[in-house]
């Protein structure tokens, strides 16, 4: 015989968790990204700095 209650709360609980598992893996993927950008405009500024440091003083090179 099934628990008709235990069946439905299961299933409320599971949309629940599908939902805020949604909401968390969004959260996630938004914040890699703007790591990733702030790792590469950091690492674009570091290799500048290194090759042409007249350039990342904010003066002229040429």
């Amino acid at each position: 015989m099934k628990n008709l209650w235990m069946s439905a709360w299961l299933s409320a609980a599971n949309s629940i968790t599908g939902a805020a598992r949604g909401q968390m893996m969004a959260e996630i993927s938004k914040a890699q990204t703007q790591m990733m950008q702030e790792w590469q405009r950091a690492w674009i500024e570091a290799w500048l700095a290194m090759w042409m440091p007249a350039a990342s003083k904010g003066k002229s090179w040429r």
